[in-house]
């Protein structure tokens, strides 16, 4: 006969032997961890769609910081460089030259005006029987002839070089022509040179005429190199006093040009004559000119 503890009852029915309050309570970690799982998967998804809406943001958000400085405060523009262009010309080439050539051509009229006012030129080295043409160009036509001792010899600054000779333009006879440079030059200042050629010569000179004793006087400032060009520029005049012009052109000096040498004589009873005196002017170059001391420059 079987005891109430061998029949299962009625709440045991359709169990598995194993079955029994133990295994249900085993079941219950799987199932919380289960719903663990199925958690964790979910906000895995969630977070997976928060990381792209926020990459979204952020590269929106650093898009709008990157677009809103620029909106803001604009890259600067070469600001320099476009002002430099737009306010300074091109370089004036043009413009500059005729500035220079302006400037030139002023300081040359000024120095003109100058040389009018100073470098009154006289005709020297010709012999006074000869006289010095003046032309309409250089080398061209005779259009007026000057004296050899004429010094109203007016320059206009303007030079032309042919064939190594400066001729010079000049306003001289009434006309404006040419001359040679070779036989015109500013004259200095006039001393009295009579010591000084009596000490070259070693003696107060006596010749036979006027013209010797003018081309003994002159051979006291004759040069050898460069050669002198030794002239009777002014006619003999022989009287109570006479005299007579020598001109020597040519010095081994860069300022001084030459002398004109006024020679005043007295006339012996035998005929002869004694130099007196010499007035010394020296010659100057054109180029060079001379002070208002009368100094060449």
């Amino acid at each position: 006969m079987t005891g109430p503890t061998d029949f299962p009852g009625p709440h045991d029915l359709g169990r598995s032997p194993n079955e029994g309050p133990i295994a249900l309570k085993d079941r219950l970690p799987l199932g919380i961890a289960l719903l663990a799982l199925a958690v964790a998967i979910a906000a895995l998804v969630i977070a997976v769609g928060d990381d792209d809406n926020v990459d979204g943001a952020d590269q929106s958000e650093a898009t709008a910081t990157t677009s809103a400085p620029v909106a803001a405060t604009p890259a600067p523009i070469p600001t320099t460089t476009i002002g430099t262009v737009q306010t300074l010309p091109p370089t004036p080439t043009t413009t500059a030259d005729q500035q220079i050539v302006t400037a030139t051509t002023t300081a040359e009229v000024e120095v003109d005006d100058g040389a009018e006012q100073r470098l009154i030129l006289a005709v020297v080295g010709i012999g006074y029987d000869s006289t010095l043409n003046v032309r309409d160009e250089p080398g061209g036509q005779i259009v007026a002839r000057l004296d050899s001792t004429d010094t109203g010899v007016v320059p206009t600054g303007t030079i032309q070089v042919v064939t190594g000779v400066s001729w010079h333009e000049v306003h001289a006879a009434g006309v404006v022509g040419w001359v040679s440079g070779e036989y015109v030059t500013p004259l200095g200042a006039t001393i009295d040179a009579t010591t000084e050629i009596v000490g070259r010569l070693g003696e107060t000179p006596s010749a036979a005429n006027l013209a010797a004793l003018g081309r003994t006087v002159a051979g006291a400032m004759a040069s050898e190199e460069p050669e002198s060009r030794v002239r009777i520029s002014g006619e003999p005049t022989v009287g109570e006093l006479s005299e007579v012009t020598m001109d020597v052109v040519g010095q081994p000096d860069d300022s001084i040009r030459g002398f004109r040498l006024h020679i005043f004589a007295t006339r012996n009873s035998d005929g002869t004559f004694t130099l007196r005196n010499v007035e010394g002017t020296v010659m100057c170059y054109i180029e060079r000119g001379v002070d208002a001391q009368g100094i060449c420059n």
